[in-house]
C-alpha cells in the first residue's frame, strides 16, 4: 500500500478499536491539532522514572502544546491512546513513529553490519501512562505501530535511541513481541542503552 504518514493522519485506517482485559474501549489514532490540552496533561502527568526512561524525548506540558501547533505527518507520526469508556478522552498512552532512522544512528547500525535502507526502516518509542501500566495497554499500542509500518511497506522497525538496559520489564516487553538485541550504547555518560530490531 502506497501510504504517507501524511495520508494516514485523518484516515480511519490508521484507527484501532480494542477491548481491555475490563471490556472497556480504547482507541488508537494519530495525534490530531485539537489535541493540545489532553496530550500535554498526559505528559506532564508522567512520573520521573518514566521520564528517565523515555529520555531524550520532551515530555513536559509545553512540549506537548510545540508538538501539537508544529504537528508535520510527513516523517513522524504520533499515535495517541485513548480512553473511550467515558464521556472524555484521557490520553493513556503515546507512540512516535518515524521514517527511518534518526541521522546520529545511522552509523551505529551500520557498525552492526545492518544495511541501511531509509525507505524500507521505520524507528518507534511507546510511552503508556502511570497508574496503567503493566496492564496490557502496551501491546496493542505497538502492534498498531506496526501494523502501520507493515501497510506502509517498511521492513524492519528500530528503537528509537534503543531502550534503557536498565529498564528490565521494558527489555523483556520487545524480546516478547519479537524484538531482538543487537548491542548497548553508552549514552548519555554512564547509562547504558539497547539496540534493538524487529523484522516485518
Amino acid at each position: 500500500m502506497s501510504l504517507s504518514f501524511a495520508d494516514l493522519t485523518h484516515n480511519p485506517f490508521a484507527e484501532a478499536w480494542f477491548a481491555d482485559s475490563h471490556g472497556r474501549m480504547r482507541l488508537i489514532r494519530p495525534l490530531r491539532p485539537r489535541d493540545g490540552e489532553r496530550f500535554s496533561r498526559f505528559l506532564s502527568s508522567l512520573s520521573s522514572d518514566t521520564r528517565r526512561f523515555f529520555a531524550p524525548h520532551g515530555l513536559e506540558w509545553q512540549d506537548g502544546q510545540q508538538l501539537v501547533a508544529e504537528l508535520d505527518p510527513s516523517q513522524v507520526l504520533r499515535l495517541l491512546l485513548l480512553d473511550k469508556s467515558g464521556p472524555g478522552e484521557e490520553v493513556l498512552g503515546y507512540l512516535i513513529l518515524q521514517m527511518g532512522l534518526a541521522p546520529h544512528e545511522v552509523a551505529r547500525f551500520a557498525h552492526y553490519g545492518i544495511e541501511y535502507d531509509p525507505a524500507l526502516c521505520a524507528s518507534l518509542a511507546p510511552v503508556v501512562a502511570e497508574g496503567w501500566q503493566s496492564q496490557g495497554l502496551g501491546a496493542p499500542l505497538l502492534k498498531q505501530g506496526l501494523h502501520l509500518c507493515r501497510e506502509l511497506g517498511r521492513q524492519a522497525v528500530v528503537l528509537m535511541g534503543g531502550v534503557q538496559d536498565a529498564n528490565r520489564r521494558a527489555v523483556h516487553f520487545y524480546l516478547r513481541h519479537g524484538f531482538h538485541r543487537l548491542d548497548s550504547f553508552e549514552w548519555p555518560h554512564g547509562v547504558l542503552n539497547d539496540d534493538m530490531i524487529r523484522w516485518l
